[in-house]
């Protein structure tokens, strides 16, 4: 992804329009005060190289965060990885309560940006955007997740929950089925998951998404000559083929939501 984003952390205030209970404005206005510090931590982490396969790296991040989650009183653990998948492994942190939904809060350490590549600091471009290695994909969404939670528990709205924080260090290069098989046995515990990647726009939540399925096209036909295309062995395989790739684009090209690619 492009490294130019904006600090997600504003979206908070579009809110403010909204009618708000007297702990949520208090929430907002916690989020308000502690931006300085919040936009200060991201700046730490975004300078802090942490590609997937920068394993040190990764993993430097992921202390910072934890850190930052042993404060809020939750406990937090390193998910370590067989050396065969060459990942540097997960962090995760928790908290168990009896109040409301068990929640489950998503998100990733690792950036596309390996170490090889020239380094991309973060910079301040105006009141709202950032630019940075990893800015918005996805520190800025882990750092959402410490600044909300931070919010939370100064009002004193943690206690009592329950609330799961998987931070992969290899989303954007999976290690495989061994690597998510944490992560999927603890998500099936929580009731609700909530992922903080960066969207288009700060003002709106996905809370769908498509599915997808792959598949292959075999088309048999004759072996012969290409002058014999289209007389006595027919059309040949090529066309065939595109015959049956128009007729899915002709049949279901105006269904909604529906993509389709031959590649």
């Amino acid at each position: 992804m492009k490294q130019a984003f904006f600090l997600l952390l504003m979206a908070s205030y579009g809110v403010s329009a909204q009618s708000l209970s007297k702990p949520e404005t208090a929430v907002i206005a916690t989020v308000k005060k502690q931006m300085p510090e919040t936009e200060a931590f991201l700046e730490k982490v975004v300078n802090i190289n942490s590609g997937t396969l920068n394993k040190e790296g990764v993993r430097q991040v992921g202390k910072l965060m934890s850190d930052e989650f042993d404060k809020l009183g939750f406990k937090t653990e390193w998910v370590t990885l067989p050396d065969s998948l060459n990942r540097a492994g997960h962090l995760v942190a928790t908290r168990q309560g009896k109040k409301g939904k068990k929640l489950f809060l998503i998100g990733h350490l690792d950036t596309v940006f390996e170490k090889s590549l020239p380094m991309e600091p973060f910079t301040r471009v105006n009141d709202s955007t950032a630019s940075g290695q990893g800015v918005a994909d996805m520190k800025g969404g882990d750092v959402v997740v410490i600044a909300a939670l931070k919010a939370l528990h100064a009002q004193k709205l943690l206690d009592d929950t329950s609330i799961t924080i998987y931070f992969t260090g290899d989303e954007e290069s999976s290690g495989g089925a061994e690597s998510r098989r944490d992560f999927i046995e603890r998500a099936k515990k929580c009731d609700i998951a909530l992922a903080f990647e960066t969207a288009q726009g700060l003002s709106s939540v996905t809370t769908g998404r498509r599915g997808s399925s792959g598949w292959t096209l075999n088309v048999k036909a004759r072996t012969g000559h290409s002058s014999r295309i289209f007389s006595d062995l027919g059309y040949g395989a090529i066309y065939e083929a595109v015959r049956i790739l128009n007729e899915f684009r002709r049949t279901l090209g105006q269904e909604q939501y529906l993509t389709f690619n031959p590649a």
